[in-house]
């Protein structure tokens, strides 16, 4: 399979594509970007790179396009690369309203393609072997408590700024609204979020937390900050255990990382 980026962005250059060159079956990799000089030697060297995004959907002959550009871009590429009839993979917010996500979901299914967010953590063996460890334990989440806030961004980051889409509540929003359909194997019947905090110049949100509860009395808090230091946690709770996974959501790709199980008063 041929895969084309389009944007180079910082998690293209750090993640994906070198993600993308260990596996297997990608047997091309093309970029696009309107900022070609900022291209790695490395990169340079294994990609067909264009300058121009229409230009590059309609000469790569990718089966799949990956989309990283600022939030306020995805829906547009992504809608011109699904019409293109390839397969599509949004970095996250993949839209910015519903309207968006919607039209997005009906051209797929009417044609057949795939149209996926790239919100990837849950796929990471760290979140497969939790979820055995409680079915081994023959017992069922039922509290989930998650953090992910970092210290600011420079002021002229896009997330600032509302007409690229920014804002905490679209960054991070993905990671408010999975944890609950990976553990709880459900969506919430109720959402409370409340914005915490605002960028004294843009006014966009910087800041929120969210209170949602599922059926059964499941139920996830969470606080999502764009204002503090580095966390990045979860506390997965039943009636019998609890585990907790530090890095859980941007997890490096060399990090052995520890899931601390509590069970009967027991450590582990």
């Amino acid at each position: 399979m041929r895969i084309l980026i389009i944007g180079y962005s910082s998690i293209a250059k750090k993640r994906v594509i070198p993600a993308l060159q260990k596996l297997k079956e990608i047997d091309g990799i093309d970029i696009a970007t309107r900022h070609k000089e900022n291209i790695s030697a490395e990169h340079l060297e294994c990609a067909r790179v264009f300058d121009d995004y229409q230009i590059a959907c309609t000469l790569s002959q990718a089966e799949l396009v990956y989309v990283s550009l600022v939030n306020s871009e995805h829906a547009v590429w992504a809608e011109r690369i699904l019409k293109s009839g390839r397969h599509v993979i949004i970095d996250k917010p993949a839209c910015i309203s519903f309207d968006e996500a919607r039209k997005l979901v009906e051209l797929a299914d009417n044609k057949n393609l795939c149209c996926a967010e790239a919100t990837v953590y849950a796929w990471h063996p760290q979140v497969h072997i939790a979820r055995t460890l409680f079915d081994q334990a023959n017992t069922r989440p039922t509290r989930l408590t998650l953090s992910f806030s970092f210290p600011p961004f420079s002021d002229n980051n896009f997330r600032y700024q509302k007409h690229l889409g920014g804002g905490a509540l679209l960054d991070l929003g993905p990671y408010a609204v999975t944890p609950g359909r990976l553990f709880f194997n459900t969506q919430p019947e109720e959402i409370v979020c409340r914005v915490c905090s605002r960028h004294p110049v843009t006014g966009v949100d910087t800041a929120f937390s969210v209170l949602a509860v599922y059926h059964g009395g499941c139920s996830m808090i969470g606080h999502f900050d764009f204002n503090t230091e580095y966390r990045n946690h979860i506390t997965i709770l039943s009636p019998q255990m609890s585990i907790d996974i530090d890095r859980v959501f941007t997890t490096p790709p060399d990090l052995e990382n520890n899931l601390i199980v509590k069970s009967h008063n027991t450590t582990s």
